[in-house]
């Protein structure tokens, strides 16, 4: 019996069977503008340096950069592939089409 399993809808996939492994990358972004005055920035970052001794260390490291992989059967993998964001189950607040949204 295999111990490898589709995310999505959980079927068993067998050793030698056709399966994707799906790999993502989410990284933070910076527009390069600081919505601070001088003044307010050096206020600003001295609020985060006290707070960063008590925060989480994974959290505070998923905030910037978070690494998910994940295996799909081959039907799933054709789903993701059309409609990663399953935007036809989802209404955007904005009027885009996918492949704008994907760099």
């Amino acid at each position: 019996m295999s111990d490898k399993f589709c995310a999505r809808c959980g079927k068993s996939l067998t050793e030698g069977s056709l399966n994707y492994m799906v790999h993502i990358q989410i990284l933070s972004d910076f527009d390069g503008v600081l919505p601070y005055t001088e003044d307010d920035l050096s206020e600003e970052i001295q609020a985060v340096l006290k707070n960063v001794d008590t925060m989480d260390a994974q959290e505070l490291e998923d905030d910037v950069y978070q690494e998910i992989s994940f295996v799909l059967c081959e039907k799933c993998k054709k789903i993701f592939a059309r409609d990663p964001f399953s935007s036809d189950k989802v209404v955007f607040p904005y009027n885009k089409k996918l492949e704008n949204l994907i760099h």
